[in-house]
């Protein structure tokens, strides 16, 4: 099992929540997403052979959402997003429906797609 955080995720996403979820905390939550553990998630941005998992994040400072993008039958999950849950545009409301969180997530899922094709990310190792 593997964890992917891309350059453009790392710095639009991870960075700002790291004092509040640390790395472990996220790889905690990849493997939960990979085990089924999540929600799944609804996107009008379709990836063949892929899905959106929704897990949720406890740590000291606070409740948060994060979002995996997770390869079907390769075990790899790509974290989307993180957000706190008191977020008051997209932390208790991430679904498709809310159009904030579905700009937000159109424009990860693109920034992902092409860290992922000029090779711009970081994988580390859940097992």
């Amino acid at each position: 099992m593997k964890l992917i955080i891309t350059d453009g995720i790392d710095k639009a996403e991870f960075e700002p929540q790291k004092k509040i979820f640390d790395l472990e905390i996220i790889k905690d939550a990849a493997r939960k997403s990979l085990r089924g553990l999540g929600d799944n998630i609804k996107s009008s941005f379709k990836i063949p052979a892929t899905s959106l998992c929704k897990i949720y994040l406890t740590s000291t400072g606070g409740a948060g959402r994060a979002l995996f993008l997770l390869k079907i039958g390769k075990e790899k999950s790509v974290l989307v997003m993180i957000r706190m849950k008191k977020d008051k545009h997209i932390g208790v409301n991430m679904t498709i429906k809310n159009p904030k969180f579905q700009k937000s997530l159109e424009r990860n899922l693109g920034l992902i797609i092409d860290d992922l094709e000029l090779g711009n990310y970081l994988e580390y190792g859940l097992d």
